[in-house]
């Protein structure tokens, strides 16, 4: 007849040794990351982890939660001491609506700025369209360089009937130079 799991004898187990000095049982199983990103796990007896500035994990005396709480009230009364020096906003107000007063809020808060606008936009820096004003300059310009290639290429090909036609045309666009 088969006895329950619960009844059955558990099988011993040797400890395992410390790996700093050997000659204690590892009680504390600590992991460290080394320089290049590889994890390695070591074994360490109460006294050599001790001895090492590790304690244990059941004898933290204070709670995980209030020590984040406290990190986020001191950030918090960072924030509230970054003021912009011309319409005296200060970071929180600019975080709780964010609308900065002035544009000095921009040089004031530059360091916590950036990170933001990254996140947003992507960039830093913008590199989008061009202002209307200066999209048919743009655009103009681009079609005289594409024409004068044109104009090189018929030139080569020694066809000089096309090679004028082309010229008319820079001239037309308003690229042409003095020759």
């Amino acid at each position: 007849m088969k006895q329950p799991d619960s009844e059955a004898p558990e099988p011993k187990t040797t400890p395992v040794p410390c790996n700093e000095c050997g000659e204690r049982p590892a009680e504390v199983r600590v992991t460290e990351v080394d320089k290049h990103g590889k994890s390695v796990e070591r074994r360490l007896c109460a006294e050599c982890a001790r001895s090492r500035g590790i304690t244990a994990q059941g004898a933290a005396k204070v709670a995980v939660a209030e020590v984040l709480l406290e990190l986020k009230n001191k950030i918090k009364d960072v924030d509230r001491k970054l003021v912009c020096p011309n319409c005296r906003l200060t970071y929180a107000d600019f975080q709780a609506t964010t609308r900065l007063g002035c544009p000095e809020c921009y040089n004031a808060f530059i360091e916590r700025l950036l990170p933001v606008i990254k996140r947003i936009h992507g960039a830093v820096k913008h590199t989008g369209r061009a202002p209307a004003a200066d999209r048919g300059t743009a655009t103009r310009s681009f079609e005289v360089q594409r024409l004068r290639r044109e104009l090189s290429a018929a030139i080569e090909a020694e066809n000089y009937e096309q090679a004028a036609a082309v010229r008319d045309r820079i001239r037309k666009a308003g690229g042409e130079e003095a020759q």
